[in-house]
């Protein structure tokens, strides 16, 4: 038996059922369906984080409001007894992303207290009547994006993927448990500051192979260093450099899907040693970027 059990008025693609047991449950969804596609849930107590890559439609649980599904976001539910929900998955719309269930046993056994669950965010939020359940949706940080993506990523097969798949279960909680504490204790930034931490994150991403120091970009964006360094913190989780390290495995995956060779990729995204490239990006994607590549020609990624 499984934590969660869903009922659509069409037939699930295999992908959508991946890993279920009693304690943890792993779906991993990539739905084109040519007709609206209306899926019925029941969940048992349990704690979910989902990621959504692309998607659109609506969600409701219990008896809450609709909540709408978007692209790059990420979803929290909590529910101390059964619950029973509903969606619907749009005509000729695609949704990929990742959906990860916790049996209560499992968050008791590693000490996750429920009161770190409730944290205020500046989330859209819907919680039952009884209070016994409560999701909450906001834009997916970049931690938990890059473990998303991970994961619908992954080229592995068999037992493999489910080692993979199971690891990376655990890091997506550890990441989401990380930005619930970040998110409590940390000061917001003012719009002022935000749009300029904003702006050098731009210029990473759209000059990635620049050699970016804390100095030149903090005086692109017209920042001190203490700024830039404690704003990129705030907003994204970790330093400018990590960040940047990011986006340059983010835009070479892009390149190596469109066939571009290795090495041409590497230093297209700022890495003039192929061989430090490569163990970066296993570090980042769980394999070789000849392998990455080639495994996106057979599959037609």
């Amino acid at each position: 038996m499984s934590i969660n059990h869903y009922i659509a008025d069409q037939p699930l693609s295999d992908t959508f059922a991946n890993l279920a047991d009693e304690e943890l449950d792993i779906r991993v969804l990539d739905l084109l369906s040519p007709q609206d596609c209306r899926i019925q849930a029941n969940s048992g107590p349990s704690l979910s984080i989902a990621y959504y890559a692309e998607g659109a439609g609506w969600r409701q649980f219990a008896d809450t409001p609709f909540m709408l599904l978007g692209a790059d976001t990420c979803c929290l539910y909590h529910g101390t007894v059964a619950i029973q929900g509903e969606g619907l998955l749009p005509a000729n719309t695609r949704v990929r992303g990742v959906n990860i269930s916790f049996a209560p046993q499992v968050l008791s056994r590693i000490g996750l207290d429920q009161q770190l669950l409730d944290q205020a965010g500046q989330w859209e939020r819907r919680i039952s009547a009884d209070g016994q359940a409560r999701l909450v949706q906001f834009r997916a940080p970049p931690a938990l994006r890059k473990v998303g993506l991970a994961m619908l990523d992954c080229p592995l097969q068999g037992v493999a993927r489910e080692i993979f798949l199971r690891g990376k279960a655990f890091e997506m909680l550890a990441e989401m448990v990380g930005y619930l504490q970040s998110g409590a204790s940390r000061p917001l930034l003012g719009a002022r500051d935000r749009g300029r931490i904003e702006q050098a994150r731009e210029l990473l991403r759209r000059h990635p192979a620049e050699p970016w120091t804390l100095e030149t970009l903090a005086e692109a964006v017209t920042l001190t260093v203490r700024k830039l360094k404690q704003g990129f913190r705030d907003l994204y989780g970790k330093g400018a450099y990590a960040v940047l390290q990011d986006l340059r495995m983010e835009l070479a995956a892009e390149r190596l899907q469109r066939g571009e060779r290795v090495v041409d990729t590497a230093l297209e995204v700022g890495y003039s040693n192929a061989s430090h490239f490569a163990k970066v990006f296993r570090r980042h994607h769980g394999t070789s970027p000849s392998d990455y590549r080639n495994h996106c020609d057979i599959t037609g990624k």
